[in-house]
């Protein structure tokens, strides 16, 4: 049986800086060949002292035998910590936790909002190459600092439609679209009968939710992925009850039509 309380140390193999609050760390186990999660799903990520949060993975799940990425925000005293670790330094990881996003079986829509897009990357990450499936991704955020792999966009926009916003942005050099996401949403014109995979701060999810109805998309075909704060990743503490379910062992990702029953959007 396995030991949901198990740590594990990971060594740091490769750090990147997305922005400057916010670098992702490649980790690597001392037993990395048996690693597996879902797109989707979250670690808990400590150091002794300064306790343990949960981040999402941000790489793609057939790389997991090699090594995972978490990409982590510098919001408090741990994430500040782990974004000073160098190469070759050790963290300490739980999980993965959680349910991931549903296989992708037809065209799909990811929408970000702020960093949003973090745990959105390992779904795009895993479907990148795929011929079958046609994909959109709708990124908004504050501005150009606030932007998380941006390495990727130009390959992005080349292999399928990349569209972004800001709130306030600082130059020209992704066009002059000013705003939030749902202005996005309202713009362009959505793939037909597609998943959407949505994920962003809460305050925006029944908004970017009802432009999407508006638009023709089934609310069952709309799966949303939560943050709230976690302690054990368990639905031990109950932290993160959502109704009757637990964002950390029921989410982090939901469909719409439940989040809609327990009047969440």
């Amino acid at each position: 049986m396995k030991n949901v309380y198990e740590i594990f140390s990971a060594k740091i193999i490769k750090v990147t800086t997305e922005n400057p609050t916010t670098k992702t760390l490649f980790l690597k186990l001392k037993d990395q060949s048996k690693f597996q999660f879902l797109a989707g799903q979250f670690m808990m990520i400590g150091l002794p002292g300064f306790g343990e949060c949960p981040i999402s993975i941000s790489s793609a799940p057939q790389n997991a035998s090699n090594y995972f990425t978490l990409t982590i925000r510098t919001v408090g005293e741990l994430t500040e910590k782990l974004n000073s670790f160098k190469v070759g330094e050790t963290v300490f990881v739980r999980g993965p936790f959680g349910n991931g996003f549903p296989q992708v079986t037809k065209n799909l829509i990811l929408i970000g909002g702020g960093c949003g897009y973090i745990p959105l990357r390992s779904v795009y990450e895993e479907n990148k190459n795929r011929k079958d499936i046609k994909m959109q991704i709708l990124i908004g955020c504050r501005d150009e600092d606030s932007l998380v792999f941006e390495s990727d966009y130009e390959s992005m926009n080349k292999k399928h439609e990349l569209g972004l916003i800001m709130e306030k942005p600082k130059s020209k050099k992704y066009g002059s679209a000013k705003g939030f996401v749902t202005d996005l949403i309202k713009k362009v014109d959505l793939l037909p009968d597609a998943l959407v995979f949505l994920c962003g701060p809460a305050i925006m999810y029944g908004f970017v939710v009802k432009e999407l109805l508006e638009k023709g998309v089934n609310l069952s075909n709309i799966y949303l992925s939560l943050e709230k704060r976690m302690h054990c990743g368990l639905g031990v503490c109950q932290h993160c009850a959502i109704g009757s379910k637990y964002v950390c062992k029921d989410g982090p990702v939901f469909n719409a039509k439940y989040l809609k029953s327990v009047n969440y959007i």
